[in-house]
């Protein structure tokens, strides 16, 4: 084995690999080089012919290992933590001695317990650094098996068991039950993998068997009493969690809980994979790359692909297994039978007058009826219901998400940066394939270089915790008051009272039931937010003593996030003032300048000029001195509480206004303002940055003024000014007495006006600006606190202003109203359209559908003719579609004539942005719990023409920002700034304002120097050159206006019904009357008169439509344009129509006349023959046939004998064809000529209308077909741009500020 290993060996070196490319392998363990090493010494101490490879080997792992080491001792030194490489990935878990932490009043539920016990970590004085984050990485699930094990340990012992709580020690109960039934499957998926006789059980088996069993019984328990939790909160988002209103009586949708179970237990999984494939080496290979990118050499491009080169050729790329849908259906299937089969609580009940107990089922799984569809579900007891309820928090913490505590490994490849020991992809694909393929292509091509370099550049960002403004936030929270947005520990608001008149009094129901809802949703988003604010707290306090690093990644759009969800500088107001800084730099006079327009910022004086918001702090420096002494004095939390408040509280943003204030405190009140070391991160601002760049690609000068790009002696403020014109648009209908206006009059503010102004270039829908004016217009409250808009009216309101603001935005920004325009006109185009290979392959196996199934009705045909029966492989043969497969081939061809193509382009800096909105296909898998239709993101699925159409527009303005952003943070970088951002608001230190502030405006001008409308209909006219799209035509179709009489179909339908409900009236009335003893006769004759008359009518009627129309000749007709007179033209087919079947009657008529004629006369002349060769003269026929007089003309001049009787048939028989063919010239049944009426509806809106209506007032006789016409794929010309010049962004002051 030695030798053969050796020889491996030595043929991988001969085809230049190295041992320390092996030794970085992902696929080695330490305990495999370990085992190389030993096998290396042995083959050394025996000195045989492989000794010198092995010796080699030997030199190499140990060169290997001391740089390793020596990394090690450089991080050690720089960043103050040991790093401990050899026992990096077998931490211990115990033996820590913890810190004493800050009293925090808790909320009691359990999340926040488990986040609390997951967080213990760190305030160990054992652990540090590169070791201590591994450590948090690898808690997850960990510390709540510990925990049920310990419960399960001590259970039996009261004492030991008095601080646990009941739902812990219910769950913890479960935990050993489902342990042993998921090991017991996984024996019986590890047989059926041998012996393969069970196919089902070993496809889903080579998964289930990679987990640990109690891990995955943990896992399963968590997660199900995670989403029980949040299906019993009030206000809910149903998709989050399965939920269907007033249905489902606090269950669980069971497709929703299986997807939950089986995504957790993949990527736990997935982790362990991870873990397993990976050694000290590549831990310090990956810790060197960190060190590289915090020396900022990594933001050389050059050297960037140089690392990510060495990297891809190592192979780090780990194959991991894909799990497909039917699999993660039927293990989380097979979880959820398990865990209602194993989770058994108490129940009390009554028997015999006497109380018991018993345990029954926590959960059970039933099938409901809602919106007309079957759903299973999965219902919790009321008893566990109760628990949640009050224990129990909707989320969970993964603590694998948590802030890093060491610099994020840098992002080389799709799949390779972020936290230390795991491998997510760089981008938020959701699970799509399409997303994941476009995203690992751009990778292995180096065209996702930039994007990631600007991700590195944000998550190199060291952080640390403000630590006066979180004792601020503690002495807050702890008191239980609502203040400065931290929400009250309970909740207050009055119940509504039923008014008194409820039951009969319609509208006051309505209102009451409006009231109580958003009562009920106030009390449950207020405990949501208070454990959100809890996990905040929670966090921070742990960081108060350690750095804190954001990994970031980036939706498909490019835009980056951080990716510990919970705390971080995209949070709340609060997260942001409890953020510093952890490098200090000096203020300077600058940036003591910077600083206070911060403040001033904080306090939305952000429309003054700079000088004006210099002015203002400096008005209330006395203020701002005492809201930093004292932020919280102990009289502001009192209930009776009356006095002045702090000033950062009438800030904005308080919680950010409170650290500005600390922070010029400190600085004004040390020896040199300017070399106080300051922490803080300033703002610079965007003014609605997707106008910005609308306005920058239309260069339009006005817009561009109104977002503050070109010169202005003080800030625009675009919603004051949409205000404006809103307000003129309300008084404008004030006058006319619209109701809304009258309400609305003097109450607008900009606050009700900015969420839809800001969003509305963002893609907001009607409907969605409606909901937002709402939310703000119940918000409005009068001095006594009562609400100003009744709630019953408020939607109404809500709809009337938004459209009202998005009429005002049309006036302000025509140019950005006509690029969105063209945006959302192009993805319309493309999102319906279809490749021509696609087409034809449609068209081919439609025809192929319908020839096949033509053969089967032949060929059943035949058979049931001739008394035989088909077997199934006869009718396959003939018919394909009858074999089993029928359902899904029908579905493809289906799916073959529908859209397929989405909207793709690619941003400025090479990211290929393809929008995911599809409408998924879906698919039946049968399990153990129920039958399952799920939506498969691998199966080819419909484009959803209409979500293109409109997320476009915002998708591409958001991937520019996301570009201008990611351009200038690589920049920042280069230049030694610390910088973040929060999409388009950036941050630095106030000394390094001005140097980010012109780094901002000259990546912005570059960004539009490039000419983006330009190349994005370049790209798609490349993309898209082989597609075709699907037009509508109206056709004018006379061809079935007329009936073989020539009378009006259409007509003749109408006066029909109209006659017929007019008899039907008639005879009604006749009816009544005959009953009453008012009609002389019977009901029978009454109906027979009535008929009559409506026949009469009828006939009457078409008579007179017939004389309407006018047979002409067609062989004089010349054909009017529809361009130049359409009704003429539709007139002339009309009549050309109308002549076609008056000429058709008329041929038949006479065709069958002269048949009818010349078949007589044929057959008297052969009848007459057969008598004269019986009678041998014609004297001797007692009854001779009469033939026609022309034949016996003939017969009487002998022209005709017996021996010419059949050359004189053949000459009446060319006779007849003679007198047919002068039919077809006399009437003519066919127009040669080709009459084209079609009409777009995008070009011939209006001649659509006109024809309309002249077809609807019985002047035309035609009507108008919708037919779909394949054309080329063509995109509208650009917009015209404006004159504003891109670079006088250079010299706008307020451009960001």
């Amino acid at each position: 084995m030695q030798n053969v290993a050796l020889a491996l060996m030595q043929e991988m070196l001969r085809n230049g690999h190295t041992i320390h490319g092996m030794l970085l392998s992902n696929y080695l363990s330490d305990e495999d080089i370990r085992k190389i090493e030993a096998m290396a010494k042995d083959v050394v101490k025996q000195g045989n012919e492989n000794s010198e490879l092995a010796a080699m080997l030997l030199k190499e792992v140990k060169k290997a290992e001391e740089n390793v080491n020596a990394l090690a001792d450089e991080v050690d030194r720089s960043e103050g933590s040991f790093v401990d490489i050899d026992s990096i990935s077998e931490i211990s878990k115990s033996g820590s001695t913890a810190t004493k932490r800050a009293e925090l009043d808790s909320t009691n539920v359990a999340g926040i317990k488990q986040l609390r016990s997951t967080l213990e970590s760190l305030y160990s004085n054992e652990l540090r650094g590169y070791n201590l984050q591994v450590r948090l990485e690898n808690d997850t699930y960990d510390a709540a098996l510990e925990r049920y094990r310990e419960i399960n340990s001590k259970r039996n012992d009261p004492l030991l068991m008095g601080d646990v709580g009941k739902l812990k020690l219910l769950s913890a109960s479960w935990l050993l039950k489902l342990e042993t039934l998921i090991a017991e499957e996984q024996q019986r998926c590890k047989v059926a993998l041998n012996d393969q006789n069970d196919r089902e059980r070993a496809a889903y088996g080579r998964f289930f068997i990679q987990l640990d069993a109690s891990k995955m019984a943990t896992i399963v328990i968590l997660e199900t009493l995670r989403l029980s939790a949040a299906s019993q909160r009030e206000s809910y988002e149903p998709e989050n969690v399965g939920m269907l209103k007033n249905k489902l009586n606090g269950g669980l949708v069971s497709t929703t809980l299986i997807n939950k179970l089986s995504s957790a237990i993949h990527k736990e999984i997935r982790f362990e994979q991870i873990k397993k494939r990976s050694n000290r080496h590549v831990f310090g290979h990956r810790l060197s790359l960190a060190r590289l990118a915090t020396s900022g050499k990594l933001f050389n491009m050059t050297i960037r692909r140089a690392k990510m080169r060495e990297h891809q050729q190592q192979n780090s790329d780990l194959f991991l297994d894909e799990w497909s849908t039917e699999n993660r259906i039927r293990i989380g299937s097979l979880l959820v039978s398990m865990l209602i089969e194993s989770a058994r609580l108490p129940e009390k009940y009554i028997e015999s007058g006497i109380e018991k107990e018993r345990m029954v089922p926590a959960f059970k799984h039933d099938l409901i009826f809602a919106k007309g569809r079957r759903h299973g579900v999965v219902i919790a007891h009321s008893n566990l219901i109760e628990m949640l309820t009050n224990n129990f928090s909707t989320e969970v913490v993964n603590s694998r998400h948590l802030p890093m505590l060491v610099p994020p490994r840098p992002w080389l490849t799709y799949n390779s940066g972020g936290y230390l020991t795991d491998d997510e992809p760089c981008m938020r694909t959701k699970h799509d394939p399409e997303q994941m393929r476009l995203l690992r292509t751009a990778s292995n091509e180096d065209r996702l270089s930039t994007m990631l370099a600007g991700l590195d550049a944000l998550g190199m960002t060291k952080w640390a915790i403000n630590r006066q403004v979180f004792e601020s936030v503690r002495k807050v929270w702890n008191s239980g008051c609502e203040l400065a947005e931290i929400p009250a520990k309970s909740y207050d608001a009055p119940e509504p009272t039923k008014p008194a008149d409820y039951d009969t009094n319609k509208a006051a129901q309505a209102k009451y039931w409006m009231e109580m809802r958003e009562w009920r949703n106030g009390r449950a988003n207020q405990h949501s937010q208070r454990c959100d604010c809890n996990y905040k707290i929670e966090i921070a306090q742990a960081f108060l003593d350690h750095p804190m690093y954001f990994p970031h990644n980036m939706d498909f759009r490019g835009r980056a996030y951080p990716i510990p969800p919970h705390f971080n500088h995209l949070g709340n107001d609060m997260c942001r003032g409890l953020l510093v800084f952890h490098e200090g730099r000096p203020l300077t006079e600058k940036g003591l300048y910077w600083l206070k327009i911060h403040l001033a910022n904080l306090f939305g004086k952000d429309k003054l000029s700079h000088n004006e918001r210099i002015q203002f702090v400096e008005d209330n420096l006395e203020g701002i001195a005492a809201s930093a002494d004292n932020p919280v004095p102990d009289s502001l939390l009192s209930s009776n509480h009356s006095g002045d408040r702090p000033l950062w509280l009438s800030a904005e943003s308080p919680w950010q206004a409170l650290a500005a204030c600390i922070e010029l405190t400190a600085a004004m009140r040390s020896p040199n303002p300017a070399e106080f070391v300051s922490h803080l991160h300033i703002h610079q601002d965007g003014t609605c940055n997707g106008l910005q760049h609308y306005a920058a690609m239309g260069r339009d000068r006005k817009g561009a003024e109104g977002v503050n790009l070109a010169m202005s002696d003080r800030p625009q403020d675009v919603y004051s000014g949409i205000l404006r014109v809103a307000e003129r648009l309300v008084n404008e209908d004030a006058k006319r007495g619209v109701e809304e206006a009258l309400l609305l009059q003097n109450r607008l503010t900009r606050k009700i006006v900015k969420q839809t102004v800001m969003t509305n270039v963002y893609g907001v829908t009607l409907i969605g600006a409606k909901e937002q004016i709402s939310a703000r217009l119940r918000e409005v409250k009068d001095e006594n606190g009562q609400h100003v808009f009744d709630i019953t009216k408020v939607h109404a309101l809500g709809l009337y202003m938004a459209r009202k603001i998005f009429a005002s935005l049309g006036e302000m920004f025509t140019q950005a109203q006509e690029i969105q325009n063209w945006l959302n006109e192009s993805a319309r185009r493309i999102s319906s359209s279809m490749s021509r290979t696609a087409l034809a392959e449609a068209v081919k196996m439609a025809a192929s559908t319908k020839s096949s199934a033509a053969a089967m009705r032949h060929a059943v045909k035949d058979a049931s003719q001739g008394a035989t029966e088909m077997d199934h492989d006869q009718e396959t043969e003939i018919h394909p579609d009858c074999e089993p497969g029928l359902r899904k081939r029908k579905q493809l061809e289906k799916l073959a004539e529908k859209p397929m193509t989405p909207v793709a382009w690619t941003t400025p800096l090479g990211l290929t942005v393809v929008q995911p909105y599809r409408k998924l296909a879906s698919r039946r898998i049968i399990t153990n719990l129920q039958t399952i239709n799920i939506r498969d993101l691998n199966m080819p699925s419909q484009v959803n023409s209409q979500k293109q159409k409109t997320a476009f527009p915002p998708n591409f303005v958001h991937s520019l920002d996301a570009s201008h952003m990611v351009m200038s943070a690589i920049e920042c970088k280069i230049a030694g700034l610390v910088f973040s951002s929060v999409h388009d608001s950036y941050w630095t230190h106030a000394c390094d304002v001005d140097k980010m502030n012109s780094i901002l405006r000259e990546q912005f001008v570059k960004l539009h120097k490039t000419p983006i409308m330009e190349n994005l209909k370049a790209e798609f006219e490349q993309r898209y050159k082989d597609h075709m799209l699907p037009m509508v035509v109206w056709e004018y179709a006379t061809s079935f206006s007329f009936n073989r009489d020539g009378t009006l179909k259409s007509e003749r339908r109408r006066l029909a019904k109209s006659a017929r409900e007019k008899r039907d009236k008639q005879i009604e009335s006749d009816l009544a009357r005959y009953q009453l003893g008012d009609f002389e006769g019977d009901a029978e004759a009454a109906a027979s008169e009535v008929n009559e008359l409506a026949k009469k009518q009828i006939e009457a009627n078409e008579a007179k439509l017939s004389e309407s129309f006018e047979p002409i000749d067609l062989s004089a007709v010349e054909l009017i344009d529809p361009k130049k007179d359409l009704e003429g033209a539709a007139r002339q087919a009309d009549l050309i129509a109308y002549s076609l079947r008056v000429n058709r009657t008329r041929v038949k008529k006479e065709r069958a006349e002269i048949l009818k004629t010349y078949r007589s006369r044929i057959n008297k002349l052969r009848k007459f023959f057969k008598q004269l060769s019986s009678a041998q003269d014609v004297s001797n026929i007692r009854r001779p046939v009469a033939v026609a007089p022309a034949d016996a003309e003939a017969v009487r001049e002998n022209r005709v004998t017996s021996a010419t009787l059949e050359t004189y048939i053949e000459s009446v028989i060319q006779e007849k064809e003679a007198l047919l063919n002068e039919l077809e010239t006399k009437y003519p049944t066919s127009f040669d000529k080709t009459i084209d009426i079609k009409l777009f509806p995008t070009e011939d809106g209006v001649q659509i209308q006109k024809l309309e209506q002249l077809i609807s007032q019985g002047k035309l006789a035609g009507r108008l077909v919708k037919t779909h016409q394949f054309v080329e794929l063509k995109f509208q010309d650009l917009p015209a741009r404006g004159d504003f010049d891109i670079d006088d962004v250079l010299r706008s002051p307020y451009f960001f500020s």
